[in-house]
């Protein structure tokens, strides 16, 4: 009789310490599921599943770990595998979100490029007006002469063909510099969005406001004189370290000249000690005088 009950305590004694062994392993499987079950909805989203590979392969592996891990290493292995599964689906989502500004970004330098080809566009086509205006004159210079007109209207025909003739040759000049500006505008703004005098203005705190009207420019063209270089190198030391937008405004028939003027102050801004990867060129805007330039720091 003792001896049964011997053994039968004994029985009870190695019960009783098996017990919390099993809820420790039944809790770490819980635990182990419950972030595997995470880490397998993060692999099946169609968005996030095939992002971040690397963070997610370390978060199986600590789950893996939080399994083997005995009841002194248990809480630091579970921190590890939660921290690693958190992080992972941290990583995918800033991967998706980095995809999308990618996107955004490769957009809007088609928008651009397209609407400086639409720009060239027209003044090619603006050419061609103006050669058949000339042909035109040519033509009616050769009936008067046939008529036997007066000297004096040969000699005003000669004047008028002299300045037709003038401005034929200035248009072709200018033809062909907005063909080489056109290619420069084209690689910059590819290259940027991968993008009167001149005053700056504080607006809100750590900001800054700068216009460059078309005075500050050379007439009919993207040249900054030196002072306003200056100025530009001066606006990029004082707010080193912040984004700064271009925002070129064009009237009618001026948004070639206002997109290399805003290339040309990207450029200024960038001799003078800007960082290039923080200048933004938006695209031109219709509206005021002109080919004018907006400058704007802060953030």
């Amino acid at each position: 009789m003792r001896m049964r009950l011997f053994f039968a305590t004994c029985a009870l004694v190695v019960l009783a310490s098996g017990a919390p062994i099993a809820v420790r392993a039944a809790s770490t499987d819980v635990d182990a599921q419950r972030l595997s079950a995470q880490l397998d909805q993060l692999s099946a989203d169609p968005t996030l599943g095939g992002l971040a590979l690397g963070e997610q392969a370390r978060a199986r592996d600590a789950i893996a770990d939080l399994r083997e891990s005995g009841r002194r290493e248990r809480p630091h292995a579970l921190f590890i595998a939660e921290q690693r599964v958190a992080l992972a689906r941290a990583a995918a989502q800033a991967a998706a979100d980095q995809n999308l500004l990618d996107q955004l970004a490769r957009e809007r330098d088609r928008i651009m490029l397209e609407a400086s080809q639409a720009d060239a566009a027209a003044a090619r086509a603006e050419l061609d007006r103006q050669r058949l205006q000339y042909q035109a004159a040519v033509e009616q210079a050769k009936m008067l002469q046939q008529q036997g007109a007066a000297y004096s209207q040969q000699a005003q025909q000669a004047q008028a063909e002299a300045e037709q003739a003038k401005k034929l040759a200035e248009a072709q000049g200018r033809a062909a510099a907005l063909a080489r500006k056109e290619a420069d505008l084209a690689e910059a703004a590819t290259r940027a969005l991968r993008g009167g005098g001149s005053e700056e203005t504080p607006s809100s705190a750590g900001s800054a406001h700068m216009h460059l009207s078309d005075g500050a420019f050379s007439a009919g063209g993207d040249s900054l004189s030196a002072a306003r270089a200056s100025r530009l190198a001066a606006f990029a030391k004082n707010h080193a370290g912040q984004s700064i937008r271009i925002v070129p405004h064009a009237a009618a028939g001026q948004r070639v000249l206002a997109g290399r003027r805003a290339v040309a102050v990207r450029d200024a801004l960038v001799a003078g000690g800007a960082d290039a990867s923080r200048i933004h060129i938006r695209p031109v805007s219709g509206g005021g005088k002109g080919a004018s330039v907006e400058v704007e720091a802060g953030g």
